[in-house]
């Protein structure tokens, strides 16, 4: 059961990653210094660490309970 916990929190930082690189295909490269493919970039990771955090705390609260 832990297994699969840390398979899609694995695979939600995975996927993350490829739409960071969709994002600078689009907008540009995040080192170019573009500022549109930064500001998306920062929304992206912002929103996915929040869900992920409030996932990874139901999933620590189920398995202790």
């Amino acid at each position: 059961m832990m297994g699969s916990a840390v398979g899609s929190v694995m695979g939600c930082l995975f996927l993350m990653l490829s739409m960071v690189n969709v994002i600078e295909i689009r907008l540009g490269l995040l080192s170019c210094g573009s500022q549109s493919s930064i500001h998306a970039t920062a929304a992206l990771v912002i929103l996915v660490s929040s869900a992920l955090l409030v996932y990874i705390s139901t999933a620590v609260y189920a398995f202790l309970h």
